[in-house]
Formats: structure tokens, C-alpha cells, sequence
């Protein structure tokens, strides 16, 4: 497997090492899931959870109304918007357990993987926040991005002392850049940007870590978001002369 500017390390070889863990997460996207199959992932991570849906449908709450009444002297009340909060899904799940598994196979990197993507790092540094996650499968607005609101566990199976299969309510909510905000100032300053031309074999994150001098996975995850925010005809691949907007500021 190949991928622009980098080569897998082998015995005796030379060049960038890719990480397993990436190489696991990009076999898993192209991976067909059945119907009642769901899959959450982290690109900022480099992890993913596949469950089955337990009983029932993924429940969608929020996101509506969001209006409320402005008291005026003497007359009818005015109705403004004073906008929504961001929706909250609500999935069922049974981590491990045939046929996501081997019936022998126990769940607990599932878990602790589901686990870590609802708490903030170890070791984190001021500011630092719990990971961003996409989801597939059937679930509504799966092309968002959403982070972990509550997991609550329910009961384990247990087959000789150990844990094959275990269910758990995950409580998402979707994730609402601060930059969509709309200021209401008749005059709003412009985010400051610079113009660049795409280099020879470059790709996102080489722009990212090279010209922004984003460090870390998730410094050049929020990177590549704002460049894609800045030019809306980009997702994920540039060419050599492409001339994009790149954000100002320290990652």
C-alpha cells in the first residue's frame, strides 16, 4: 500500500514509518458494514469502534425550535431567533460478539477504545479536548463530525472469565465549529489568510506541518479544517499549482 509522500517501512528499508494503527483505520473505511452494523472512528486518533445497533433505532433529539418571545410595551410580544443547540444522537450498542467478532474473541479493546474517545488525554495539555468522530453506517448525519456527550455501560457477557460481549448507550453530540458563528457586527473583520501555491506531491497534511508548523495529530487534523473552511472547492486532495488560502496563526 502506497500513499503520496510516504512509504511503509519494511525489513531493511528506508523512509517514513506509518503507524499500524493507520494503516488498521484506512482497511476498516473501506470496509462494507451490514445493515445493523455502525462504525465511529477518529482520524485524529488513528482509532475506531465497530458495534452492531442493539433493539430499536439510532434517536435524533434537538435542533429545533430555538425562538423566543421579546416583550414590547403595550403591543404583542416579537418572536425572535435566538438559534438552536446542536442535535444529539443517541446510539444503542453491542461491542464484540459474532458476527462483528469471532465468538472467542473478547471486546475489551473495544471498551477501552469507546472509553478514551469520550475522555480528555492522558497527560493532555491545557486545552486539549476529547477526539472529534465520524460515524458509518445507517445513523442521520453520518457525514458530520460529533464528540462523546456520555457512555453509559450497561450489562457484560462473560464466557470463562471473560468479557465477549458488552452493551453500552453512547450519547453523541454534533460538533459546531466555533468559525460558523455568525458575529453581529454590520462590519465583521475577515479571518486573517495568506494565499499559497500548492508545491510538487504535496498534500494536506504536508501544507499543514510545513507552512502552518502544526505538530501532533490533532494540531494538523484542526489545521486541515480550516484551510478546508477557507477554500470549500478542497476536501482532501490538492495538485501542484493550486492556489488555496491558508489560515494565519500559531497551531
Amino acid at each position: 500500500m502506497a500513499t503520496r509522500g510516504a512509504r511503509i517501512k519494511s525489513y531493511g528499508g528506508s523512509g517514513p514509518f506509518i503507524r499500524p494503527e493507520t494503516i488498521r483505520l484506512a482497511l476498516a473505511k473501506l470496509a462494507v458494514l451490514p445493515r445493523r452494523e455502525v462504525m465511529l472512528y477518529s482520524d485524529e486518533e488513528r482509532s475506531f469502534v465497530r458495534a452492531r445497533l442493539d433493539e430499536g433505532y439510532p434517536e435524533l433529539e434537538g435542533g429545533y425550535g430555538g425562538w423566543e418571545d421579546e416583550p414590547r410595551p403595550g403591543q404583542v410580544s416579537a418572536t425572535v431567533f435566538r438559534g438552536t443547540q446542536a442535535p444529539q444522537l443517541t446510539l444503542r450498542l453491542i461491542l464484540g460478539g459474532y458476527p462483528v467478532q469471532p465468538e472467542w474473541a473478547d471486546c475489551e479493546r473495544d471498551v477501552r477504545t469507546l472509553d478514551a474517545m469520550g475522555r480528555q488525554p492522558v497527560n493532555a495539555r491545557r486545552g486539549d479536548r476529547p477526539p472529534l468522530l465520524k460515524i458509518r453506517g445507517q445513523v442521520p448525519h453520518r457525514h458530520r463530525e460529533w464528540f462523546v456527550e456520555d457512555v453509559e455501560w450497561g450489562d457484560f457477557d462473560v464466557v470463562r472469565g471473560v468479557r465477549v460481549r458488552a452493551f453500552v448507550t453512547v450519547t453523541l453530540r454534533m460538533f459546531v465549529p466555533v468559525t460558523l458563528l455568525r458575529i453581529s457586527d454590520p462590519k465583521p473583520a475577515g479571518r486573517r489568510s495568506r494565499w499559497y501555491v500548492v508545491r510538487r506531491d504535496q498534500s494536506l497534511d504536508d501544507i499543514a506541518r510545513d507552512e502552518l508548523k502544526a505538530r501532533g495529530s490533532r494540531a494538523v487534523a484542526e489545521a486541515k479544517r480550516q484551510i478546508r473552511q477557507l477554500n470549500r472547492r478542497i476536501r482532501d486532495k490538492v495538485r501542484k499549482g493550486d492556489r488555496i488560502r491558508l489560515p494565519v496563526g500559531r497551531w
